[in-house]
C-alpha cells in the first residue's frame, strides 16, 4: 500500500510510506527557503514521489493532517468558552468539505476522519483521508518508536479543537483516553510568553528555552496560578491571554501588569527577561511532568511516546525520562507539525489500511540526498578547489582536532528541526570560547543559544552520565562535574547538555568522524549544530552548502567524499 502524507500548516511537509516502510519525508521549507513554510508542500511531495520512482497515479491513498469537519463550528454549538472569529472557520475549510459542517458534532464524538475520493486524469481513484491532527502526531511517534505498546502524549498549540491528547497504543491500535481542548493549551501558553519576551511565537520558543538557563525562576510563583493542574490535565486562566481572538499580541494587559513591560523585539535582554524565561520554563516543565503522570495513570503503560511541538522542549524531556517512572521514552524527532505528514501516512497504512507494522530504523535521515557524482558535478561548475579523500571522516577529524570548524554534508537530510549528523556544522567541544566563535562568526545568532554535543554511544555514560541512547538530541541532562571542564563549548550555563549519542550502525561516517576525533584528542565528542545561519532553513543542496560555507567563517567543508579547505587553514591531505 502506497500512502502519501501531507501537512500544510506550520512546517508544511510531505512523507511517503510504502507497505509500512518510510520511503521519504521532507519539509517544504527545505525547497522554498522560507523557514517554517506553511504553504502547500508541492515540492516536498514531488520529491517524495520522484525519489521513490512513483507517479501520483500510483498512490493508493493520501493522509491529510487535519479534519476540517471537527475544526468547523459544529451544528450543536460553539466550543466552550472560545470567542473565536467565525471567518477563521470558513477560511480553514475547503469548499468541497462544507457539507461536513452537518456532521461535525458527530465527528467530534467518535468519527476520526472524513474521507473523499478524487478521480485523477485517466480515472485513477485517489482516496484522501482528513484525519484528526493529534492522531497524526500520535501515530507518528507511536509507530516510529517501535514500542509494541505505550502511553502516548501529544502536546502542541492546537489541532482542530484539541491542544493535548493522551492515548494508549497497542500493536496497530491507538485508543484515545483524554483530550484537552483549546484554548487551554501549553503550546499557546509558551508561545504567548515567547512573544511577550520579544521573540516570534511559534518560532522563537527554542530561544526562550536557551535564555531560561541564564535566569532565576523568581517569577514562577506568579506564573503558576495561570495553569491549574488537576487529575484530568490542566486549565489556563484565560484572562491573561488573547491568542484565540484576532490579535496583535497573544496576551492581555493583565499579563503585563503581572510581569511588567514586555520586551520589544531585538532590544537589549535584561536580567528580568532571563528570570521570566526561567520561570516560564520551570512552570512548563511542571505541567508536562504532570501530564506524563496522567498519561501513565490512565494508560497503565510502562513506555511513553511523545510528539507535538512542545516535545521539542528538551529540558522538559530530560526531566520526564528521569522523574516520571516510565521504563523507556521516545520523543519523535520531527515533533512539530512537520511530523504530522509522516504520522498521517503511518495512520492510514496501519490503522485504516491494515498494513502490518515493520521495524522502523533508528534514524531521522529521510530526506533529499546527493551521491558523489552529483556533488562533484556542482563542485566542478562552481570552480571550487577541492580534493577527494580516501577517508573523509579521518580528514575532517584531523582538521577538527586542530580547532577548525567543519561543515558536514553527508547522506540523506534529516526530517525535522535538528541536525543529526548529515547537515551539520562540527567543531571541537573542549574550549568554552568555541561557543562564542560559532555564534558570532558562523551562525550569527544570540549569545544565549547553546550548542549540543554528539558522543560515541558507548562513551555516553562516562562523558555525560546518560545510560540510555539519545540519538535524536531531544533530552537535556546534567554534565558530570568531572567531565564538564573538558566540554566547555557544549555544557550550557546551567550545567546541562542536549546530548546526541551515535552508533556506527545508525550512521557510519558520522560515527567515524566523532570516533576519529576522540582518538586524536581523548574526547570522543564533537559540537554538532545545524548547517545554516540564523533565520534560514537547513541547507538542502550542494549549492546551498557552498554558499553557507563561503559566506561564513567555517574553515572547511566535508561534502560527500570531497574536502574543501580555506587557504588560511592548509590541507588535511588524502
Amino acid at each position: 500500500m502506497k500512502v502519501l502524507g501531507l501537512n500544510f500548516s506550520n512546517d508544511a511537509a510531505a512523507a511517503l510510506v510504502v507497505d509500512g516502510v518510510v520511503r521519504g519525508a521532507v519539509q517544504e521549507e527545505r525547497f522554498s527557503r522560507k523557514k517554517h513554510d506553511a504553504g502547500f508542500p508541492a515540492r516536498a511531495m514531488q520529491w517524495c514521489l520522484r525519489d521513490a520512482g512513483l507517479r501520483l497515479e500510483e498512490i493508493d491513498a493520501v493522509g491529510f493532517f487535519w479534519n476540517p469537519g471537527i475544526h468547523a463550528e459544529p451544528a450543536n454549538g460553539r466550543m466552550a468558552s472560545v470567542p473565536r472569529d467565525h471567518l477563521e472557520y470558513l477560511y480553514a475549510v475547503p469548499v468541497q468539505l462544507m457539507r461536513a459542517f452537518d456532521r461535525a458534532g458527530e465527528a467530534y464524538r467518535g468519527v476520526e476522519r472524513v474521507e473523499q475520493t478524487f478521480h485523477l486524469e485517466g480515472g485513477h481513484a485517489l482516496r484522501t483521508h482528513f484525519l484528526r491532527h493529534h492522531l497524526c502526531h500520535a501515530a507518528g511517534t507511536f509507530f516510529r518508536s517501535n514500542f509494541e505498546r505505550a502511553a502516548i502524549l501529544t502536546v502542541d498549540g492546537y489541532g482542530e479543537r484539541a491542544s493535548t491528547h493522551i492515548a494508549r497504543g497497542v500493536g496497530r491500535d491507538i485508543e484515545t483516553l483524554l483530550e484537552i481542548e483549546f484554548p487551554h493549551s501549553l503550546g499557546s501558553f509558551y508561545a504567548a510568553l515567547t512573544q511577550y519576551l520579544g521573540f516570534r511565537a511559534n518560532s522563537g520558543e527554542g530561544k526562550v528555552m536557551g535564555l531560561a538557563s541564564y535566569g532565576d525562576p523568581i517569577y514562577a510563583d506568579a506564573l503558576r496560578p495561570l495553569i491549574r493542574l488537576h487529575d484530568r490535565g490542566f486549565e489556563l486562566d484565560l484572562s491573561y491571554f488573547s491568542y484565540f481572538l484576532p490579535r496583535r499580541r497573544r496576551y492581555t494587559e493583565k499579563l503585563v501588569r503581572l510581569l511588567g513591560p514586555e520586551r520589544a523585539p531585538e532590544s537589549a535582554i535584561e536580567k528580568r527577561h532571563e528570570d521570566i524565561a526561567a520561570s516560564l520554563q520551570l512552570v512548563t516543565e511542571e505541567a508536562l511532568l504532570h501530564l506524563a503522570g496522567v498519561a501513565k495513570r490512565l494508560s497503565g503503560e510502562q513506555n511513553l511516546a511523545m510528539a507535538g511541538g512542545v516535545t521539542l522542549n528538551c529540558v522538559a524531556n530530560g526531566r520526564i525520562t528521569r522523574e516520571t517512572g516510565f521504563q523507556r521514552c521516545y520523543f519523535m524527532p520531527a515533533a512539530s507539525d512537520a511530523g504530522t505528514a509522516l504520522g498521517a501516512a503511518l495512520y492510514v497504512s496501519h490503522c485504516l489500511g491494515d498494513v502490518p507494522r515493520v521495524h522502523q530504523p533508528e534514524t531521522d535521515a529521510l530526506g533529499p540526498h546527493d551521491d558523489d557524482a552529483a556533488i562533484e558535478k556542482v563542485l566542478q561548475v562552481s570552480g571550487c578547489v577541492y580534493a577527494k579523500q580516501d577517508d573523509i571522516a579521518e580528514s575532517a577529524a584531523e582538521l577538527l582536532a586542530q580547532g577548525q570548524i567543519v561543515g558536514w554534508y553527508q547522506g540523506r537530510a534529516e526530517y525535522g528541526p535538528r541536525a543529526l549528523g548529515n547537515r551539520s556544522i562540527l567543531a571541537d567541544p573542549r574550549a568554552a570560547e568555541m561557543k562564542d566563535v560559532l555564534n558570532a562568526r558562523v551562525k550569527f545568532r544570540e549569545y544565549f543559544r547553546p550548542f549540543a554535543p554528539v558522543v560515541v554511544a558507548d562513551q555516553a555514560e562516562r562523558w555525560f552520565g546518560t545510560t540510555h541512547p539519545t540519538p535524536y538530541m531531544l533530552e537535556a541532562h546534567p554534565v558530570p562535574a568531572e567531565t564538564a571542564p573538558q566540554l566547555g563549548a557544549v555544557t550550557h550555563v546551567d550545567g546541562t547538555a542536549r546530548v546526541q549519542t551515535i552508533r556506527r550502525q545508525e550512521n557510519a561516517r558520522y560515527h567515524d568522524v566523532v570516533a576519529a576525533f576522540g582518538r586524536r584528542t581523548g574526547v570522543p565528542v564533537l559540537v554538532n549544530t545545524s548547517f545554516n545561519i540564523r533565520g534560514e532553513p537547513v541547507v538542502n543542496s550542494v549549492a546551498e552548502a557552498l554558499r553557507c560555507y563561503f559566506t561564513t567563517d567555517m574553515d572547511a567543508l566535508a561534502i560527500g567524499s570531497f574536502l574543501l579547505v580555506k587557504p588560511h587553514v592548509g590541507s588535511a591531505g588524502n
